[in-house]
């Protein structure tokens, strides 16, 4: 587990009060002082549920029993001297597209209600070993496809969360959990991410394994971690790859960092734009214009071509009955995917092979990239879940990306700044990540 510095006096004011308002590394610290028992920790957590998810409907199963088993058992291992894990007590929501073994496993999906798998899909067990709580599963768009989800955007309720992270943000923003875990094939815990407020990364591709959760393109199949600052995004993603944990404890050297304006940007709205120069102008470091190779236009292309083909021959044989019952964009998808043949899903591969090598030379003279996590402020309700088309290139080549709630819109709401790293550079990019929000002023979890 990551040595973190004394609480001050006044979060210790604030666990007394309200324990919900703890980091995930302040909570988990002061349960292994015994300052905090995990019981109380679920107890808040379970509280602001009760209070606030009819409203921000950010869980579709709560497993309030299940949990405070868990939790009593945390505590007495904790009274005995016998810590599970650096995630130890802590309550984390699990979006449903992993496999639970203990609760529903439904992909957002009628089609799979009351599902309950036979095992722990592979990242909940990783979360169970480390210690962690599983105290519900969150809501997420059906087969986690981009459609609005019945989840609402914590800030504003008449606006979206985004697409099928959507829960976990909610979640975490709203203080219902300090950790939720996401998935991301294109933009899914990115673009939720910017939409609510929440900090995000998702890692290299293939750092964690994806077995047991709802794989729609081997190639994009990715983890996503949501929580409320760096130093709790490097706790929690620690927990599956320990050369990340404590990656914030320092703040090293300004990076060498690279602003892009890539594929989808001609759509970002102009406050969101203006935002993202002031912020730039406003770093005490260099920051280079960079533009992107020609052939990475292509990218948000393959990257929903592959979706559709694989939509196609993951969906395309259900009897028509069970097919008309599928949301309007898998039906889409699906049917798109029917229509591309096999020569043109060789070529998708063959360029998304070809962006991936182009992806590892952005980084000859630069430590990270810098953009926009989302075209704006969240969309309204009546206007859809919004674009990822800024974070697809990123996803297409399993590059590490942390979304950062650094910029503010027109409307007040937040605005995700996202930073590229190069593959297996995660640790590096979390460091680089916490210097931005340092320099920013933006909580990271580390007393300075």
């Amino acid at each position: 587990m990551t040595s973190a510095a004394p609480l001050t006096r006044r979060k210790l004011c604030e666990m007394d009060c309200d324990p919900s308002l703890l980091t995930a590394t302040a909570a988990a610290l002061a349960i292994r002082d015994g300052r905090l028992s995990a019981t109380a920790l679920l107890e808040a957590c379970l509280g602001r549920i009760a209070a606030r998810d009819d409203d921000v409907r950010a869980f579709s199963h709560v497993a309030t029993n299940v949990a405070r088993e868990q939790a009593a058992l945390a505590d007495k291992a904790q009274s005995e001297g016998r810590l599970a894990g650096p995630l130890h007590g802590l309550p984390v929501g699990i979006k449903d597209v992993f496999d639970t073994i203990d609760m529903p496993s439904e992909y957002g999906s009628s089609l799979l209600r009351d599902r309950r798998p036979a095992a722990d899909a592979a990242a909940v067990a990783i979360l169970r070993r480390a210690g962690a709580i599983i105290i519900g599963k969150t809501t997420t768009s059906e087969f986690g496809m981009y459609h609005p989800s019945a989840t609402r955007n914590p800030n504003d309720l008449g606006r979206s969360p985004g697409v099928s992270s959507a829960g976990s943000a909610a979640a975490v923003v709203d203080r219902m959990v300090p950790l939720a875990l996401g998935t991301q094939h294109t933009a899914s815990t990115i673009l939720p991410a910017s939409f609510c407020g929440a900090y995000a990364f998702k890692p290299s591709f293939g750092s964690t394994s994806m077995e047991g959760s709802n794989i729609l393109v081997p190639r994009l199949a990715q983890i996503g971690y949501l929580a409320r600052s760096i130093q709790d995004l490097c706790l929690f993603a620690g927990a599956f790859d320990p050369v990340v944990d404590g990656a914030a404890d320092r703040i090293g050297h300004p990076p060498r960092l690279a602003v892009v304006r890539g594929p989808g940007f001609e759509q970002v709205a102009t406050d969101a734009d203006e935002a993202l120069t002031a912020f730039i102008d406003a770093l005490p470091a260099a920051v280079h214009e960079l533009d992107l190779p020609s052939e990475f236009g292509h990218a948000i292309e393959v990257a929903l071509g592959l979706l559709n083909a694989h939509l196609a021959a993951r969906f395309g044989d259900l009897p028509q009955h069970l097919s008309a019952r599928l949301c309007p964009p898998l039906q889409d998808g699906i049917a798109a995917g029917h229509a591309l043949s096999a020569k043109r899903y060789i070529e998708l591969n063959a360029t998304a092979d070809r962006l991936n090598r182009l992806s590892s030379e952005l980084f000859a003279h630069h430590d990270a990239l810098v953009t926009l996590s989302a075209l704006g402020e969240a969309t309204r309700l009546d206007e859809g879940p919004g674009s990822g088309s800024l974070a697809m290139p990123w996803s297409l080549c399993g590059l590490p990306v942390v979304s950062l709630p650094l910029l503010c819109g027109a409307h007040g709401l937040p605005i995700g700044l996202q930073l590229i790293g190069r593959h297996g550079s995660d640790r590096e990019l979390l460091q680089n990540a916490a210097w931005i929000a340092h320099t920013c002023r933006l909580p990271t979890g580390v007393d300075h």
